[in-house]
């Protein structure tokens, strides 16, 4: 149990360190919403197989506590906020489905989709659940859902399509 998050599955010991190293790197260690980022704690990372095709999945649950820097004009997530969230986290989700399975797990974002549903004020626990739903020859997807814990209720809903990035042009080389 590094860093004290529960694994769940047949995760091996270094896939398990990597997935902690990984979301210590790509989640806290980021300019962009750093304070957001450094908050996150990551809590779960489940390994299943998926009934309805006999596929590999995985699940990985963050928790925050909703704070001032998170805020929008309402008092309430920002929507930029949840959208960091969804991107990040989701993408700790793929890379652990990767790395299971010997495929890369290095991607870049090509959508990230969002709906809104209720409110998270401020103090308000969230808790960001990550599941997997494809991980195909050119693009991974995740599916991810921000609870509120403290209220009990769905704040955000989201989908994330990643694809492998592409190699620079020549031209873009010279740039």
């Amino acid at each position: 149990m590094p860093n004290g998050v529960v694994f769940k599955g047949a995760i091996a010991p270094e896939v398990q360190q990597d997935t902690v190293a990984f979301s210590e790197f790509h989640i806290r260690d980021t300019r962009f919403a750093h304070s957001t980022g450094a908050r996150l704690e990551l809590r779960e990372v489940e390994l299943y197989t998926r009934p309805q095709d006999g596929k590999l999945q995985t699940r990985v649950l963050y928790e925050v506590t909703v704070s001032e820097d998170m805020l929008n004009r309402g008092n309430t997530l920002h929507g930029g906020c949840a959208a960091f969230m969804i991107d990040v986290c989701s993408s700790v989700a793929l890379r652990v489905l990767g790395r299971v399975q010997g495929k890369p797990a290095e991607f870049v974002s090509q959508t990230i989709v969002s709906t809104f549903h209720a409110p998270a004020p401020l103090g308000a626990t969230l808790n960001i659940v990550n599941t997997t739903t494809s991980f195909g020859a050119r693009t991974v997807s995740a599916r991810v859902e921000i609870w509120d814990a403290t209220h009990r209720r769905l704040c955000v809903s989201g989908v994330h399509n990643k694809m492998a990035p592409s190699e620079p042009t020549r031209a873009a080389a010279k740039l």
